[in-house]
């Protein structure tokens, strides 16, 4: 990372230092020590303006981190912003697993130290300060998965909190994620950002998309890790790109539920065998993200992240 006085305010928290990425884009790149790295469109950052609170960044920050540990460097804009400060906050119990989870990320061995300190575990437990950290640090204490053992915030999991983790390794039923299989050109970007991943997130789920994972895996090997660990899969068939075929076969073999959606000029040149289900046709990002959101609750209920409301202001 360059030296501190070459670094920016992050515009997510306001709190930590940033990197400034070079943007090809309308807006700002930012990789933070507490959020992760993100984008942001200069219309979302505008409505910073009208005044985000110390809670709404955490939020905001939670939501950033989160999509960077599925894999996603994510974009915030306007279409998605509302959205994600509309979730409700993870429960107390979420967000203390929340931290143990990410106190095990970098160790290297059994028993090496993490520190509490680290501005990772804010955003990761959608802290807007350190108290409520330390209130969550003595919950996995007492429940003997974690515990502090020097000063300066030098704490240890416990043996019974690496049987835990080991657990929610293997709950993939309890995912969260939504996979777009779809086709990776520019002219979709916009409809990926406004309308599936607005749908997603207004369903109470997450979505990602392949070619925004960092991974070190062959492609096809990351695009299988990827669809097994999803709740669910969005097909979508403009451009007929034969991965978006394999990917919902793959789904469907899997018995992972799959949303088929389609451009409307595009829906003709569907295959044959795809014409049976029952497919959302669209025009419009907005249309997109209204139908998919309706389809995807009324199929497996709202998700873990839902909304209270249907505000899209904050």
């Amino acid at each position: 990372m360059p030296e501190d006085h070459d670094l920016d305010l992050c515009v997510v928290c306001a709190e930590q230092k940033a990197e400034t990425v070079p943007a090809s884009f309308d807006g700002i790149q930012q990789i933070c020590p507490r959020c992760g790295e993100f984008k942001i469109s200069g219309t979302a950052l505008s409505m910073f303006g009208q005044g985000l609170g110390k809670e709404k960044r955490a939020k905001l920050s939670g939501w950033v981190l989160t999509q960077n540990r599925a894999g996603e460097v994510p974009m915030i804009t306007t279409a998605n912003l509302g959205n994600i400060l509309a979730r409700p906050l993870p429960s107390v119990i979420e967000r203390a697993t929340n931290l143990l989870q990410e106190a095990e990320r970098g160790l290297k061995h059994l028993g090496d130290n993490f520190n509490i300190d680290d501005p990772r575990f804010l955003a990761a437990t959608y802290s807007s300060n350190r108290d409520d950290i330390k209130f969550m640090l003595k919950f996995l204490s007492e429940q003997g998965f974690a515990k502090p053992v020097a000063m300066g915030g030098l704490c240890e999991i416990l043996p019974h909190g690496y049987i835990r983790l080991d657990g929610l390794k293997q709950r993939s039923s309890a995912s969260s994620q939504g996979f777009v299989a779809m086709w990776f050109h520019e002219d979709l970007d916009k409809i990926y950002a406004d309308g599936f991943q607005v749908g997603i997130l207004r369903a109470g789920y997450d979505s990602i998309r392949i070619d925004r994972v960092e991974h070190v895996n062959r492609i096809d090997d990351e695009i299988i890790r990827q669809l097994k660990a999803s709740k669910f899969v969005v097909a979508d068939f403009t451009g007929h790109r034969g991965g978006v075929y394999f990917e919902a076969g793959f789904a469907l073999g899997l018995d992972i539920p799959v949303f088929w959606t389609c451009r409307k000029d595009n829906m003709n040149e569907l295959h044959f065998d795809i014409r049976q289900f029952n497919c959302i046709d669209w025009d419009t990002p907005e249309e997109l993200a209204d139908r998919l959101a309706t389809r995807i609750e009324a199929v497996l209920g709202p998700g873990p992240n839902k909304p209270r409301d249907n505000l899209q202001r904050f």
